[in-house]
């Protein structure tokens, strides 16, 4: 899993099909071959390489069918997954039309590179959230070197 490590953040559109183009420094990274879904705080669409999907298959194949709460959760989140996605020869990809209206994207978002995986935010909302981490930054970094020391 060493050759992940998304990084940055860039401004792009989508555009009137709900495509947009991969930056090109995510397309070697994210493979051929890749799941579109919703991270995990459901505030940004997540962009999954097949191998970093796969862990969280396999984590979903050991719920107990008769674990209703296990199942709400895998049922919810397959229903937001689209997988086997790759990128047209422009590095375009689509935005399945069930994400884009859940997460409020309008025609500017932001690409969020997230170490394994990468986020996609409507532009105002991502703005909102980065104004307000700046704000808390102090407190934010002292509560992650402190729950995940090296």
């Amino acid at each position: 899993m060493g050759r992940f490590a998304f990084s940055g953040s860039f401004d792009h559109s989508l555009d009137g099909k709900g495509r947009v183009i991969i930056p090109s420094s995510y397309r070697d990274s994210l493979g051929e071959d890749f799941t579109i879904t919703i991270n995990p705080n459901k505030t940004a669409v997540a962009i999954y390489p097949k191998e970093i999907w796969d862990v969280q298959l396999e984590r979903l194949s050991h719920i107990n069918p008769m674990d209703k709460i296990g199942l709400k959760y895998e049922r919810y989140l397959m229903s937001v997954s689209f997988s086997g996605n790759s990128m047209d020869a422009q590095g375009r990809v689509l935005i399945p039309a069930k994400l884009r209206a859940k997460l409020g994207l309008t025609r500017d978002i932001v690409f969020v590179g997230l170490n394994n995986y990468i986020e996609i935010w409507d532009a105002q909302t991502y703005a909102q959230m980065e104004a307000q981490t700046e704000e808390e930054f102090d407190d934010i970094a002292d509560y992650v070197y402190k729950t995940y020391p090296v």
